[in-house]
């Protein structure tokens, strides 16, 4: 299972949006410590264990460009989930923090309430960058992905 959920329709009547959950620096180290599913996922197991946050960041770049390069008509957001909120909404629902399925509800969550910190996707380039590295766009994620398809070629 994924970490992403399709949050239906937009209002105006239009493609579904999917929504992606990503955890930011701070929460992220501190879900690979608490939930053992998730530590242990392709996303953030390396051959040498836990992959450093930067890293997770181009697994998810790349993971948005497949849902994009597939035609995804509504668009896409990234959910940050934060440990403790979502740790909280996961006990008042019964839902186990350490499941992928948890994390797409909660992603889903944050798209239907329209939650501030939810992040459209792709930013323009020179936007800084969504993975929060307080760097440009096209100086960050953005290279990374262009740079895998030119060694691509």
């Amino acid at each position: 299972m994924t970490d992403q959920k399709d949050f239906g329709p937009e209002p105006t009547g239009g493609s579904a949006t999917v929504a992606i959950a990503w955890l930011p620096a701070g929460d992220y180290e501190q879900a690979t410590t608490l939930w053992p599913d998730f530590a242990g996922s392709d996303r953030v197991a390396g051959p040498d264990g836990r992959l450093p946050h930067t890293q997770y960041c181009r697994t998810m770049q790349q993971i948005l460009v497949d849902y994009a390069e597939a035609g995804i008509p509504g668009g896409l957001v990234i959910a940050p989930v934060r440990v403790a909120p979502f740790t909280a909404w996961c006990a008042e629902r019964r839902y186990q923090p350490d499941s992928a399925e948890s994390r797409a509800e909660y992603a889903a969550h944050l798209a239907r309430t329209a939650d501030p910190a939810l992040i459209a996707w792709p930013p323009d380039r020179n936007q800084p960058c969504w993975c929060g590295s307080g760097r440009k766009y096209k100086k960050c994620c953005a290279a990374t992905i262009s740079v895998d398809i030119d060694q691509d070629r």
